[in-house]
């Protein structure tokens, strides 16, 4: 089971998604995200049970699946996978 920083950081840089990647040090958490702001946002399930995510398995089927499961979680009014204080955002963006 691995994390795969290199990865995240390489997507992070082609979505052109500000802040400092590093590994989570919550033992529950995969990654966090520094932002410009000093906010700082864990995000990814570790250990991950089963498959993991999108990066993990490449698997089209899960990964809409999982999709359509949070695609209708809401922060603040609005879906938290397009708010970027939410830790939704980076794992749908990085990990799915």
């Amino acid at each position: 089971m691995y994390r795969k920083l290199s990865v995240v950081k390489r997507l992070a840089k082609e979505l052109n998604i500000k802040g400092k990647i590093e590994n989570s040090d919550r033992k529950n958490k995969r990654f966090m995200i520094t932002l410009d702001d000093n906010s700082i946002i864990h995000f990814g399930l570790f250990p991950y049970k089963g498959q993991g995510t999108f990066i993990d398995h490449h698997d089209e089927k899960l990964l809409n699946a999982w999709q359509a499961r949070h695609r209708v979680i809401l922060k603040d009014g609005e879906p938290a996978y397009l708010n970027i204080y939410s830790p939704l955002y980076y794992s749908w963006h990085l990990l799915w």
